[in-house]
């Protein structure tokens, strides 16, 4: 659609009429003169007035066509302005509504279905918060730009929130799974911005119409559910609507609102995983495991409120809690041993990282090398050049760094020559596999073989069986956690009980590091 300027009557209507209204008035002016000064003046009273009716006809003329003008602008711009997205020229959520509303009506016609997909980048407010408001709208743009490739010119494509879009497809589509995963995997290619490479992620849900619904907010809303519960179930991923998934938003909800009394009350607790080295079976380490104890509903497991917590912004203030109570419990551990805490990539992203860790070693007096810090390579490559100074930084103050869930995310095993780190931790889903094929055992004796080039160690999680940790132990792995050792527990499993109640911080610490 073309662009419409801010409705302005045209020029040329614009001066007739300013014309018109002059010559009227200097022709009055005129006459009354001529009247006054010259009384044999041949000019009527009949043919002035004559006059001048004609010219206030002919301005009267003008002011009305510039006035319908303006109108027919005005219409256009109002259009514009209200359902075409400035940012990238995409239909807007008010558009987008009405366009899935006629989708509906050909639909119940016709009886063929048609899909509505949203689509979001995960994260956007922090990734956004982080890399600039001016390079957060060239990383929508350029999602925009692959979106209108991959679907062509004349698709219906709107742009419903920050970085969220919504794309209505018909049921032609050939291979219709395996286009959702090209697509998300499309989106997901680094983006090159103006200063540097921007990894994200993705998510996307699916309504199908008419059997998800047939009012169209309706269906935004429900596609947005599926959406969500695709972010839920792991980086990457698309997910079609199902009935349930109202009460699962209805949950969230409550957890959300929930989230801040539970800081405030200290709901929060840490459990402890043993990490054992392979050679010998002794503790090396233990990995600190968040829990929500609430008043009335008992232990909350992470997965149900941390991705709450990250989208709301509260992982923060969680987050830090967890570093000052992990970094204090580790000092009633033995001192070989150290405490190993996960960051979420919105702490990872947050500017006042390093100052975090280092107030939290200085007020625990824990040394830095016995606080091991497990962060993502999703986080890491969201914004390599940043991800690389706060682990320099984190470093040189003498912190270990494992990458967690190593191979489950956009891997480019570049990266890896640019970071420090000391460990990279095998994630569970190669594990469990081990015993059904010899590829996954291939993959990780490569991985171990990589890790060893690089000088760093290998840890697998999620070890359930004596037969695992054999597989493991003759692939090279240094050392593993899992069920098959111990199940996470409190403190108190791992050290004197009348020594833990004496060193825990107090109970209502959480509202200490807002």
């Amino acid at each position: 659609m073309k662009k419409i300027e801010n409705p302005k009557r045209s020029r040329a209507v614009r001066l007739a009429t300013l014309g018109s209204l002059g010559i009227a008035a200097v022709s009055g002016t005129v006459y009354v003169s001529r009247m006054f000064t010259d009384p044999t003046s041949s000019v009527t009273m009949d043919v002035y007035i004559a006059s001048v009716a004609a010219l206030c006809a002919l301005c009267a003329m003008f002011a009305a066509l510039s006035f319908f003008a303006g109108v027919d602008e005005s219409e256009d711009y109002v259009f514009q302005e209200t359902h075409i997205d400035k940012l990238t020229g995409f239909h807007t959520r008010v558009a987008m509504i009405g366009y899935i509303a006629e989708s509906m009506a050909k639909v119940l016609k016709s009886g063929k279905a048609q899909f509505l997909i949203d689509v979001d980048i995960d994260r956007f407010k922090q990734i956004n918060d982080q890399i600039g408001f001016e390079e957060g709208d060239e990383l929508i743009v350029a999602a925009g730009e692959r979106l209108r490739d991959f679907f062509g010119e004349d698709a219906k494509i709107g742009r419903m929130g920050a970085g969220e879009f919504a794309v209505i497809l018909d049921d032609e589509v050939e291979d219709f799974e395996g286009m959702l995963d090209r697509l998300v995997e499309r989106l997901m290619e680094p983006y090159r911005l103006k200063t540097h490479h921007q990894t994200v992620t993705f998510s996307a849900g699916v309504v199908a119409m008419p059997k998800d619904g047939r009012d169209p907010l309706q269906l935004v809303r429900r596609a947005n559910l599926a959406l969500q519960r695709a972010r839920a179930e792991g980086v990457g991923g698309w997910t079609c609507f199902e009935s349930e998934m109202g009460r699962v938003a209805d949950y969230r909800h409550w957890v959300e609102s929930e989230l801040t009394d539970a800081i405030d009350r200290g709901d929060f607790v840490l459990y402890y995983q043993p990490q054992l080295s392979l050679k010998g079976e002794r503790i090396v380490g233990y990995e600190a495991l968040i829990r929500w104890q609430h008043p009335q509903r008992g232990i909350i497991p992470p997965n149900e409120f941390i991705p709450v917590a990250e989208e709301s912004g509260m992982i923060l203030q969680i987050g830090k809690w967890a570093l000052h109570q992990g970094c204090h419990d580790a000092r009633l551990l033995p001192e070989d041993t150290y405490v190993a805490i996960n960051l979420s990539p919105v702490q990872f992203s947050d500017r006042n990282l390093t100052e975090t860790v280092h107030q939290a070693l200085e007020e625990s007096g824990l040394p830095a090398h016995r606080l091991e810090l497990e962060i993502t390579e999703t986080a890491m490559t969201m914004d390599r050049v940043e991800a690389r100074k706060v682990m320099a930084s984190l470093a040189d103050m003498g912190v270990q760094i494992a990458i967690d869930d190593f191979g489950t995310g956009y891997s480019n095993l570049s990266y890896l020559m640019d970071f420090t780190f000391h460990k990279l931790k095998i994630d569970r889903s190669f594990v469990c596999r081990l015993q059904e094929d010899d590829t996954t055992g291939a993959v990780i004796s490569t991985i171990v073989g990589l890790s060893r080039a690089l000088g760093a160690e290998t840890l697998a999680e999620g070890v359930e069986t004596a037969d695992q940790a054999t597989l493991l132990r003759a692939a090279g792995c240094d050392s593993v956690q899992g069920f098959h050792y111990a199940r996470p527990a409190p403190l108190s499993t791992f050290v004197s009980a009348n020594d833990a109640d004496a060193r825990l911080l107090p109970k209502a610490v959480g509202a200490t590091y807002h």
